[in-house]
This record gives C-alpha cells, structure tokens and sequence, in this order.
C-alpha cells in the first residue's frame, strides 16, 4: 500500500470518526433540548398542583364558612332561649316557651342540613349499609329483621353516610 492510499485510508477514517462525532454531537444537543422540555413541563405540572391545591383550601374554606355562617341564627335561638327563659316566672308557661323554642331552633338546624345536603337516614326497613344494629329484641308486632325502635338516628352527607343509625332489631 502507498502512502498516498495509506494517508487517503486515514482521511476516510477520520471523515468517518468526524461524521460519527458529529452526530453523537447532534443526538446529544436534542437530548438536551427534550430534557429541557421535560423539565419544564414537569415544572408547569408541579405549579398546575401548587395552584389547583390553593384553589381546593379556598373553596373547602369558603364550604365551612358558608355552613358556619348558616349555623349561626341557630346558634343565636339557643342563646336567645337560655337568656329569656329566666325572665318569665311562671314555671309551666316558660316551660312550654322554651320547648316551643327548642321546637323552632330544630326545625332551623335541620333546614340549614337540608340546604348543606345532610339528611337523615331512613328507617323505613333495616339495611345494613345505613344501620348498626345494636341489640335484638323480640316484638310480636314486628317481622323479622324489622326495626323495632332507633336509639340514634344516622346521617347522610349528599348520599354519603357520615354517620349510620344505631338501631334495635327484632329477631324470633
């Protein structure tokens, strides 16, 4: 082989390296080019979170302050009740104000509820998903498995049970 074919391999060779190089070069520029994109999408999401969490804790405040302030006229019967039912001195005629009260102070919690999306349970027939029985009794009114009388009524949040109804059960 003559120099001129030895020196014409080498260039080729280094032609090659230089093209190779080249590309690794290029492959590494859009590698760094996506890593960034990646980054700052990862970036975006991780802001996307921070705010989508702000905006969950204002609207949860706002949910509890919106209950809280239609609590409050409830809050104030019962205040109101306690303050007055001194005034009046005869026993039986404050007894019936302040049931007649505690009647209208009810009839406010359970409509303020009502307009938040709790309601009570029903009792129609006993089901295990909104009932706890807590004892069992035998009744010759009632058929089996039928409830007999209810020691604490549950309560559903827009159809989610918060709390179930403790109930008494007959059994034969």
């Amino acid at each position: 082989m003559s120099k001129k074919q030895h020196y014409h391999k080498h260039e080729e060779k280094e032609i090659e390296q230089n093209s190779k190089e080249n590309e690794i070069l290029k492959e590494n520029e859009e590698l760094k080019i996506k890593l960034d994109e990646a980054l700052r999408a990862y970036a975006k999401c991780e802001n996307d979170k921070k705010i989508l969490q702000k905006e969950a804790d204002a609207y949860a405040d706002y949910a509890y302050e919106k209950f809280a302030k239609d609590l409050l006229p409830v809050l104030d019967s019962l205040e109101l009740a306690i303050a007055h039912s001194g005034d009046i001195e005869d026993k039986a005629e404050a007894f019936d104000k302040l049931l007649e009260g505690v009647k209208l102070t009810l009839k406010k919690m359970v409509d303020t509820f009502k307009n938040h999306g709790i309601e009570a349970v029903e009792h129609e027939e006993f089901n295990p998903e909104f009932h706890q029985a807590i004892q069992h009794v035998q009744s010759d009114r009632h058929n089996e498995g039928e409830i007999v009388d209810i020691y604490q009524k549950g309560y559903k949040l827009k159809n989610k049970l918060i709390r179930p109804s403790m109930v008494t059960i007959n059994k034969k």
